[in-house]
């Protein structure tokens, strides 16, 4: 009967599985602390809401004012209303519409816009954020 001889090959593992697998264990140990970090210091933090008006021109019902909401703070804001007026030179207001942004991330923009019957570039205008609420 013939013996067969089993011949035991010790492998070991590549140069590039090394390189791979600690490229990996510092990049999920980078994101870890991250969101650590993260979560720690945005606890007392508030959005911080702001509007720019991006452009204004005429449509087929009026007029549409676009603009960016922008939340530079480290939360989140929900349910934010954008509040548009337009004001004589008395102050007083001609016209107000109002949309309100669902969602918008911290450290974001989002876009919107609000229509308006009466030319919004023969009033002074004012758009303004008027609240959020934590989602």
């Amino acid at each position: 009967m013939a013996s067969s001889r089993r011949k035991i090959v010790r492998r070991h593992p590549h140069w590039i599985e090394w390189t791979t697998g600690l490229l990996s264990t510092a990049l999920v140990a980078t994101m870890t602390g991250m969101i650590l970090y993260h979560g720690f210091t945005a606890k007392d933090a508030a959005p911080e809401l702001a509007v720019t008006v991006t452009a204004q021109r005429p449509t087929a019902q009026g007029f549409e004012v676009s603009f960016i909401v922008s939340n530079t703070g480290k939360k989140t804001a929900a349910g934010v209303p954008v509040t548009g007026r337009l004001l004589n030179d008395g102050q007083q207001p001609v016209e107000t519409r109002e949309v309100t942004i669902d969602y918008v991330p911290a450290q974001s923009q989002v876009e919107g816009a609000l229509l308006f019957s009466a030319d919004p570039g023969a009033s002074r205008l004012d758009v303004r954020a008027s609240g959020y609420s934590d989602p």
